[in-house]
């Protein structure tokens, strides 16, 4: 019975070590396919999906946009960015063709450890709506 409970002890001793060990280990971001799908307003009204946290504090940590659908047509363009959830602007705008595969951009530094949400408007001044569908990805590596 005693080297039972000995046995047990070293067992639970070595799992907790190892366990502490990997929970030392950071979180790395990796390229990641997070589905959206809203509609673009007109007049080139923003619109966004739910945010995401951007982890790095790197700018070149690219972040992506594959739109797949577009109400639009195929091979149409929607404009995309990041923005953080007051509204402010935290990357350059990218023209995203439907169909056209992954965009990826830089974000600014502003982007850096904070929620950021994937925004897009009609890329033509005009009256039309239209849904949009695909994925993005925060940060890229």
């Amino acid at each position: 019975m005693k080297r039972k409970k000995v046995k047990l002890i070293l067992i639970l001793g070595l799992l907790l070590s190892v366990s502490g060990v990997f929970s030392s280990i950071p979180a790395s971001a990796s390229n990641d396919d997070w589905g959206f799908g809203f509609t673009i307003q007109a007049n080139q009204a923003n619109s966004r999906s739910s945010a995401r946290y951007r982890e790095t504090t790197k700018t070149n940590n690219q972040w992506k946009v594959n739109m797949q659908k577009s109400g639009e047509g195929g091979g149409t363009i929607t404009r995309y960015w990041l923005e953080v959830p007051n509204g402010t602007n935290v990357s350059t705008s990218k023209n995203v063709k439907q169909g056209g595969g992954a965009y990826y951009t830089n974000a600014y530094s502003d982007a850096s450890k904070k929620n950021v949400h994937l925004t897009a408007e009609n890329n033509n001044y005009n009256r039309a709506t239209y849904r949009v569908s695909g994925y993005w990805d925060e940060e890229t590596n």
